[in-house]
């Protein structure tokens, strides 16, 4: 179940075939007798990305990923709320690995990106191998 104000809000998510992330409260449904989740947040995998995701991890053992190009084309968005605008979009490490040492360099806030499929495409390609991951520590 979704009231109708958060399925007008929504509604350019809701499409058929297209993957969307809930979050919602499970309750038993008195008339069925079975369960009834009442949905309270929707989300597209790039915002569930921002909202859940921590950073995105790029291997780079020898390889340069395309840091400029996808920040250029894929930038984070700016999300109004009660507590101001904040940055919606996934910081960057960089991860190198080596016989002897490793280590990740974090690239910053500057370095915020929109994680859309075609962007996390993107840096596979750039990627050590293709790794590239999302962490949700």
């Amino acid at each position: 179940m979704a009231n109708e104000e958060l399925l007008n809000a929504h509604r350019d998510l809701l499409k058929d075939d297209e993957l969307i992330i809930v979050q919602g409260k499970v309750q038993p449904d008195r008339f069925s007798g079975g369960l009834r989740l009442n949905v309270t947040q929707v989300w597209d995998t790039a915002a569930a990305r921002c909202r859940f995701g921590k950073y995105l991890r790029v291997e780079v053992n020898g390889s340069i990923p395309p840091v400029a190009e996808v920040l250029r084309d894929h930038p984070s968005r700016r999300v109004v709320t009660e507590h101001g605008d904040l940055p919606q979009g996934l910081t960057i490490r960089l991860a190198l690995h080596r016989e002897r040492a490793s280590g990740e360099i974090d690239l910053g806030e500057a370095a915020r990106f929109y994680p859309t499929d075609e962007a996390i495409a993107r840096w596979r390609s750039g990627a050590s191998q293709g790794k590239a991951e999302v962490v949700y520590e």
